[in-house]
């Protein structure tokens, strides 16, 4: 047994790394994350949330600093943590302000109210209980593991196809910190003494652990920021400048995607070309702004005929383009129309007090029963809201012409 006691021991000791030569590693990882952070910042100022994670990325560097200028001063390693504590608890709360920027949640303009309260929070609570271990980290852990939890929750949450991968390589590690912070707290709560928990292998593994989570987080906002600057792209080459809704392209895209789905699942659809009445005479009476207003108006309409699911496009100029799917008969086709008709027609106002009617005309082409290629299905919507149109002219003729029989 006597020579199996110092192997037992050397091989503890190996995991058992000094901390202040980590916390001093972790420190310098820190500030070359924050370099990294802030020239990212630089070139993605528009991506939401970024301006919280350098925050987080600066609370954490300075944190650590902290710890080698307050051990110069001549306090104590566990004084020295106090500051280290306060802004590590800080940091997680910016963190999750920032996943929750980044990805639209409702709680992002709620959450900065709360941290008023929890970061005096934490600080108060850092200077509190710095000379007791156990009890700060069944505290500070459990705090710290419910906001990475919370935060890659976030993260991951109703994540489109194209965003799946690189918000879970994010969420990977928030999970990873979460876990050796449970780890932590779990052996905390074991601990019958504070200098068992503070001398344990495992805080040598959590300062490793760190690392990895500091370097890997920064590389996956990184990706995050560069998928979204793909998306605006994208976007901006599949989306109607004005009016926000996908161009004649994405139409295209969207109109073969819908001739595969027929072909399997043989669930016909309809198209419906429209195009506005008298949109000339709103431009040339009122100014392109107006015009433009207009537009905009009948694509949020359009827009509202669309919740449940169908497709609306703008081919430009003042013509629509809209997908109805599942359509059962023709006549649940020309149910569909009216509905649209009644959406979209009707008065606005515009901001220079002026008043304008919308009215459209329609022309709907069913899918297979109209045509077998894409390019016709198009055509036919397109003669038939032309040939509303010309009806509608026509019959306006005869209600101003004083002998209609004429």
């Amino acid at each position: 047994m006597g020579p199996r006691a110092p192997r037992k021991a050397q091989s503890q000791m190996r995991w058992m790394l000094d901390r202040e030569t980590l916390s001093v590693v972790v420190s310098m990882v820190a500030q070359v994350t924050l370099l990294v952070m802030y020239t990212v910042w630089r070139i993605n100022r528009q991506v939401p949330g970024l301006r919280w994670w350098m925050a987080s990325s600066a609370t954490m560097s300075l944190g650590f600093l902290a710890i080698p200028a307050a051990l110069g001063m001549g306090w104590s390693f566990s004084q020295a943590l106090i500051i280290n504590h306060a802004a590590g608890l800080s940091t997680l709360m910016l963190l999750l302000q920032g996943c929750l920027r980044f990805r639209d949640h409702p709680a992002a303009d709620r959450w900065p109210r709360v941290m008023l309260v929890l970061v005096p929070a934490a600080m108060v609570s850092s200077v509190l209980l710095h000379a007791h271990a156990v009890l700060r980290y069944q505290i500070h852990d459990a705090f710290s593991v419910l906001m990475l939890l919370l935060s890659a929750w976030v993260m991951c949450r109703h994540s489109r196809p194209e965003e799946r991968l690189v918000h879970r390589v994010s969420g990977f590690f928030l999970l990873l910190m979460a876990a050796a912070m449970a780890t932590r707290w779990g052996l905390a709560c074991l601990a019958p003494d504070d200098r068992s928990i503070q001398d344990h292998p495992f805080q040598g593994v959590l300062y490793l652990s760190l690392v990895l989570f500091i370097v890997g987080w920064t590389y996956s906002i990184s990706l995050a920021c560069y998928q979204q600057a793909q998306s605006r792209v994208l976007a901006l080459a599949r989306e109607d400048a004005l009016t926000d809704l996908p161009n004649r392209r994405y139409f295209d895209e969207t109109l073969d995607r819908e001739v595969a789905r027929w072909e399997r699942s043989q669930q016909a659809f309809g198209l419906v070309m429209a195009d506005l009445n008298g949109f000339k005479q709103v431009n040339d009476r009122l100014g392109h702004d107006a015009g433009d207003a207009v537009l905009i108006e009948v694509a949020r309409r359009l827009r509202e005929f669309a919740r449940g699911g169908d497709f609306v496009a703008r081919l430009g100029g003042d013509e629509f383009v809209i997908l109805i799917h599942d359509l059962s008969s023709l006549s649940t086709g020309e149910q569909a129309v009216q509905r649209l008709r009644k959406t979209v027609n009707g008065p606005m106002r515009l901001a220079s007090g002026a008043g304008v009617d919308i009215e459209v005309s329609l022309g709907l082409a069913c899918w297979p029963q109209d045509a077998t290629q894409p390019g016709d299905l198009v055509k036919v919507a397109d003669l038939r809201m032309y040939a509303e149109k010309a009806l509608l002219k026509a019959q306006r003729g005869l209600a101003r012409s004083p002998h209609p029989g004429g």
